[in-house]
């Protein structure tokens, strides 16, 4: 029989959060939330991911609450590369984490390199970064693809009025230049004020 109170309590004998999970499984990090919260029974090959990823059989997590199976004792953390052991709570990190997407601002690029060495760094050892780093690259790179795509537009406008009015657009290329970078200023400033405020559901639209 499955049970939500057997995941939950094995996740945290291990020192698993909820991303690290997530990461670990394959398992989306909604579907492991509500699994826990007893919202949903989760599929055979979900079960199977589940107990891969916390290093138990598959009979450990479908017993029923009040069986007197021993829990597993507590282990450390798989070992990819970064360090092992418990995850800390950081919300300035991570607010740090969302900041540092604004080094566009110094050079083209770096809102995406930063954020990901950052991420990459501390993605195993402090809370919700795994996550909250995804969304903050995912949103970065959607956009950068919008910047590129926005500049050629306005290259193609360029030359279609050049070539069949014999005039040249000025000012249009600064103007969504300065449209797209303040853009991504406002998204960076909002995402931060939800940071602050303990939310962690920040760049809803991103790949």
């Amino acid at each position: 029989m499955f049970s939500a109170a057997r995941i939950l309590a094995i996740r945290k004998s291990k020192g698993f959060s909820q991303e690290l999970l997530a990461e670990q499984s394959g398992v989306s990090l909604r579907t492991i939330q509500r699994v826990e919260q007893g919202e949903t029974v989760p599929r055979g090959h979900t079960m199977q991911a589940l107990a891969t990823a916390l290093e138990v059989p598959l009979e450990a997590l479908l017993v029923a609450p009040t069986a007197t199976l021993p829990l597993p004792t507590p282990s450390p953390l798989p070992t990819p590369p970064g360090a092992p052991g418990p995850l800390r709570a950081d919300p300035q990190f991570l607010q740090m984490l969302n900041l540092s997407a604004l080094c566009f601002l110094v050079f083209p690029f770096l809102n995406l390199l930063v954020p990901f060495l950052l991420w990459r760094k501390h993605r195993y050892d402090t809370e919700h970064v795994a996550e909250v780093g995804r969304r903050i690259l995912g949103f970065q790179m959607l956009w950068q693809v919008g910047c590129f795509f926005s500049y050629l537009m306005v290259l193609l406008l360029q030359v279609a009025a050049l070539h069949y009015f014999g005039v040249v657009l000025k000012g249009v290329f600064i103007a969504v230049f300065v449209l797209t970078y303040l853009t991504n200023v406002v998204a960076v400033g909002h995402n931060q004020l939800l940071l602050r405020r303990g939310r962690l559901d920040v760049y809803r639209i991103r790949l």
